[in-house]
């Protein structure tokens, strides 16, 4: 992964200079486990030897979870275009029912069903339903189901050792939102066939001491230069159908985190996550346009804009530029161009380049943007890790149900 800097700021050299007093003061601290997840050999072996066996029993697979339980797997099986997996994040029942018109035989589908506490309703419920079908169809979902939760009594957690289902650990002091290079990460990587040894190796690489200097303090300094001009709106563009994905994790990531009413000295920016090219058709006149401040990032992607295929032969003159020529060369341009008229307007933009969409790149974007979110909290004096306002929507919920 690398980074194009790009800003007219003449704060940049002070900007630095906070963002690396701000990650020194978040790795400071003992009460958080996120940046030491690469750390635990013990959790990273068991999920080794566990799901790779669990992915061999089955042909499709159900992944039950909501929020952080489900965006960050949800973005690595998009990143290795990972057709076997569905994903139920929502207590909708039409699309629950849907999964009949592509499940022909229920025997070879694995359920992984995730929460951080255990006692989350949505994945709770659909849990109680994907067991009463299941029985009616004289299958027993306990033999075909993985759990993902923290190592504690909770209704998820004691469901799983009762019947014996194999339960992998989210630590205590990983939140949610930051648990996506725990055992739910892992397990995805798993699933999908991938190296979960290469996803750990990428989340290592982001402390080597030449990535901390020359990609992680100068994106730290970017958002923290965007605090200090008061952006309202941070837009992030994929250029990358099977990137886009990313892009979901890390708005829940920036938004629960950083979102707080309570924050003496800034208010965040409201993350805007696009597709390229397909957003240009919709958001983009009012991010080119619209007079409050904004930080624009530009996601490119080698894999995409390299394929060998050729455009073979043009039929329309708005194509004959890219006859005989790389396909993927327009995704290219059109990122490149993204780039360069938010340099002519003055915005503040920087450009992120992945070679691959790899294990290892998507392990190391992840600890990236955990430590950045982090750090800005840090910066900003607030609770990055607690989510107030979601707890009291969960609150009443459970108070209406009850009624």
């Amino acid at each position: 992964m690398k980074i194009n800097f790009q800003s007219k700021s003449d704060k940049n050299a002070e900007a630095l200079v906070s963002a690396k007093s701000a990650l020194n003061s978040l790795l400071k601290r003992n009460d958080l486990g996120f940046f030491k997840l690469p750390e635990k050999t013990q959790m990273w072996n068991y999920s080794q030897e566990v799901v790779p066996a669990f992915a061999k029993k089955f042909k499709k697979f159900i992944w039950v979870g909501i929020g952080g339980s489900s965006l960050g797997p949800k973005s690595i099986s998009s990143a290795f275009v990972n057709e076997d997996t569905y994903f139920i994040e929502n207590p909708d029942l039409k699309t629950i029912q849907a999964l009949n018109h592509k499940i022909t035989n229920w025997k070879d589908v694995g359920f992984v069903f995730v929460s951080k506490s255990g006692t989350t309703i949505e994945t709770l419920a659909i849990l109680d339903y994907f067991m009463n079908k299941l029985e009616t169809l004289n299958l027993k979902i306990s033999t075909q189901s993985l759990v993902i939760t923290e190592l504690k009594a909770s209704s998820l957690y004691d469901w799983a050792v009762g019947n014996q289902v194999p339960v992998l650990e989210i630590p205590l002091d990983v939140g949610g939102r930051f648990s996506v290079l725990s055992s739910i990460g892992q397990t995805l990587v798993g699933i999908a066939g991938k190296d979960i040894s290469a996803f750990k190796k990428g989340a290592e690489s982001v402390f080597d001491a030449q990535f901390i200097d020359k990609t992680l303090v100068p994106m730290i300094g970017f958002y923290l230069e965007g605090l200090n001009k008061k952006d309202v709106l941070s837009y992030f563009w994929y250029y990358s159908d099977s990137g886009y994905q990313l892009g979901k994790w890390l708005e829940q990531l920036w938004a629960e985190s950083l979102g707080k009413k309570d924050s003496p000295l800034f208010t965040v920016s409201v993350p805007v996550v696009a597709l390229g090219a397909n957003d240009q058709h919709s958001v983009l006149q009012q991010m080119m346009e619209t007079q409050l401040q904004k930080s624009v990032v530009v996601h490119r992607f080698s894999d995409s804009e390299e394929m060998p295929e050729l455009f073979l032969k043009s039929h329309f003159k708005e194509t004959k530029p890219l006859e005989n020529k790389k396909f993927g060369r327009l995704l290219k341009t059109e990122a490149q161009a993204m780039t360069e008229s938010q340099k002519e307007i003055g915005n503040h933009v920087m450009e992120i380049q992945f070679d691959s969409l790899s294990e290892y790149e998507i392990g190391q974007y992840f600890m990236t943007y955990k430590l950045i979110i982090g750090a800005m909290g840090e910066y900003m004096k607030i609770d990055a890790f607690n989510q107030p306002g979601v707890e009291l929507g969960k609150i009443i919920t459970k108070k209406m149900l009850a009624n």
